[in-house]
């Protein structure tokens, strides 16, 4: 017989996971933690895994709690877009919805002026908005858990179709008080010796390779490579004075204390492209509205290098 899972048990789950800790948790919960515990067993023994690896000093997720986690999140999305829906629904409002897929840098500037110019023409649509790569946002369209994904190329499964919004160059992120950061023009050569943090490579494979051959054909070795998973952890990095770093020249829209962003002189400098693209069996009629909606903000887009 079929046992379901209850929400408040799922719920009991995930701040377990966010926390990796019995007490923390418990006190989120406003619980204490013996009932916690009992809950995560008997979860547990539901579902016939372990969930949590326990020790005396750590509490880690299980690769069957990693599973769990990523889709107890996806059924929470659900469950709160189900409600917003019924409520607009009561409001006699038009009901709509868009799962959108980008990258932290078309979140910047591009992002926002293509929903706010997509709202202005069809009003009352509920928007879920995942920052994730590029490789996620492919598998998530092929789920059909996305409807439109503003991503980096390529795009190759022939289920998908994509068509491109923009290219940008790089541009050098530098900590405000670096030498480079005085220096009247940057060239590659420039970056010989230094230390440089970049997205890792499983986050942004196709901007991570591109910026390596470059850096190759030019000679140039870095004294160290810190990786980040985020954009916004590397720019960290910069801030902190640890590392300068090759990015977008969209990024410098974002004014971050401590960095300041320099164009890159040589006339090879290399342009990323960035793509929209969507499953070419059409489930939600609100897709190619948007999709068109992104060709023509993007027609207009200014890239924001200095």
């Amino acid at each position: 017989m079929y046992n379901p899972i209850e929400l408040r048990v799922l719920t009991s789950f995930l701040v377990l996971a966010d926390e990796l800790n019995f007490t923390r948790a418990a006190r989120r919960l406003n619980m204490t933690q013996p009932p916690l515990s009992l809950q995560i067993k008997q979860l547990e023994a539901q579902l016939g895994a372990q969930l949590f690896e326990r020790t005396k000093r750590s509490v880690r997720l299980t690769p069957a709690g990693q599973v769990l986690r990523a889709e107890a999140e996806k059924l929470f999305d659900i469950e709160h877009r189900a409600r917003q829906m019924v409520m607009q629904a009561n409001r006699g409002e038009d009901v709509g919805h868009l799962g959108i897929g980008l990258t932290a840098i078309s979140a910047i500037e591009l992002v926002p002026d293509i929903l706010r110019r997509f709202s202005a023409r069809v009003p009352g649509v509920l928007y879920s908005l995942r920052e994730i790569s590029s490789e996620a946002m492919i598998e998530a369209l092929l789920r059909n858990e996305l409807d439109v994904a503003i991503l980096r190329p390529p795009v190759t499964d022939p289920r998908l179709q994509a068509r491109r919004l923009m290219s940008e160059p790089y541009v050098l992120a530098v900590p405000v008080d670096h030498p480079l950061a005085t220096q009247r023009k940057v060239y590659a050569r420039d970056l010989d010796g230094q230390s440089l943090a970049t997205l890792e490579r499983r986050f942004g494979q196709y901007a991570h390779d591109l910026m390596m051959t470059w850096l190759a054909e030019h000679n140039v070795v870095p004294a160290r490579m810190h990786d980040a998973a985020r954009h916004h952890a590397m720019m960290s990095m910069v801030a902190a004075g640890i590392a300068v770093s090759l990015v977008p020249a969209s990024a410098a829209a974002q004014p971050i204390k401590g960095v300041i962003y320099r164009r890159l002189a040589d006339r090879d400098v290399p342009a990323l492209e960035l793509w929209v693209a969507f499953h070419k069996e059409i489930g939600n009629p609100m897709t190619l509205p948007f999709v068109t909606q992104a060709v023509e903000s993007a027609s207009t887009y200014k890239v924001a290098a200095k």
